[in-house]
């Protein structure tokens, strides 16, 4: 079968910078035929973060995802900027495993409506630390005392079911540039670091540093640098993490803002630039969710699999 995809770079306007995605369409007449092995084995083929097949699907190279940032930002520019014949502009939503995504043109390029059920979990990674889990853990953390402190009492954070990530807060750009690829084995750790009923879940690292905003920056912004450096690789933008970051901050009520620019990718040469906007209800806890950005075109092919 032959299927027709584009590459995008995505939380960026400038071509080979920000994160790349796939998006791959799969026409009524072949979704029969292309079973989720098949999609898997395609994302692997593409070798980037996220591959999104536009029915429905999101896949790293390694299993499906409920919900990720920037195939949401990226697909929904692809299917209101580029889908051909013009039909993508009216389109609304985004329908995900996670639930339907509003989406709606804005400054920045597009501006998401995230479903979310978002859970502070109760453990840290130093609560493993007297448990049989101890060694794994222990492997998997940065060298460097001060850093390794920190990702120890970082607390994990659920936008999603599904979708959980150990916000780990640096006191520098100095200790940000430090942060390395480390592999935790949370698939193993996650029946102890996660709570229950939440442990079937993607797991990763998200570091951040409180940065100061351009001279002529909005000040009612909370301006961060980001890294989420795990699985083995960087991933130059992470929109899951970055709305998970801005719900917690919300949730911890330090009443700094709650419109947050996160900016990713820079120490590996491709910057991304991430929005994300909380509402607070009237009786605590966070209301809406939105991710923001844009993502610019790179290649248009087709791709030949024999199923």
């Amino acid at each position: 079968m032959d299927l027709s995809f584009t590459t995008l770079d995505v939380f960026t306007n400038k071509q080979l910078e920000g994160n790349p995605l796939a998006v791959v369409r799969v026409p009524a007449s072949l979704r029969d035929r292309l079973t989720q092995s098949v999609k898997q084995k395609i994302a692997r083929e593409f070798n980037l973060s996220e591959t999104v097949f536009l029915h429905d699907d999101i896949f790293t190279t390694e299993k499906e995802l409920p919900f990720a940032g920037h195939p949401t930002i990226g697909t929904a520019v692809f299917v209101r900027h580029h889908l051909g014949g013009g039909g993508g502009e009216g389109v609304r939503s985004l329908i995900t495993k996670a639930g339907p995504i509003g989406i709606e043109s804005s400054p920045l390029g597009i501006r998401a409506k995230i479903p979310h059920n978002v859970h502070l979990h109760t453990k840290t990674l130093r609560d493993l630390l007297s448990s049989p889990d101890e060694g794994l853990v222990t492997t998997g953390l940065h060298p460097n005392p001060t850093i390794r402190e920190a990702e120890l009492d970082a607390p994990a954070f659920s936008i999603v079911s599904g979708m959980t990530f150990v916000l780990v807060r640096l006191s520098s750009l100095d200790l940000l540039g430090q942060v390395k690829s480390l592999r935790l084995d949370f698939k193993a750790l996650s029946a102890s670091l996660l709570d229950e009923g939440r442990r079937d879940s993607f797991v990763s690292r998200y570091y951040y540093v409180d940065v100061e905003g351009e001279k002529e920056a909005p000040k009612d912004v909370r301006y961060l640098r980001t890294r989420m450096v795990e699985l083995g690789f960087e991933d130059p933008a992470t929109g899951s993490a970055a709305t998970a970051l801005g719900a917690y901050l919300t949730l911890a009520q330090e009443k700094r803002a709650t419109k947050f620019q996160m900016t990713q990718g820079v120490e590996m040469g491709r910057m991304s630039v991430i929005s994300v906007e909380t509402t607070v209800k009237e009786e605590g806890g966070v209301g809406e969710v939105y991710l923001g950005g844009t993502a610019v075109m790179v290649m248009q092919g087709t791709l030949r699999v024999d199923a």
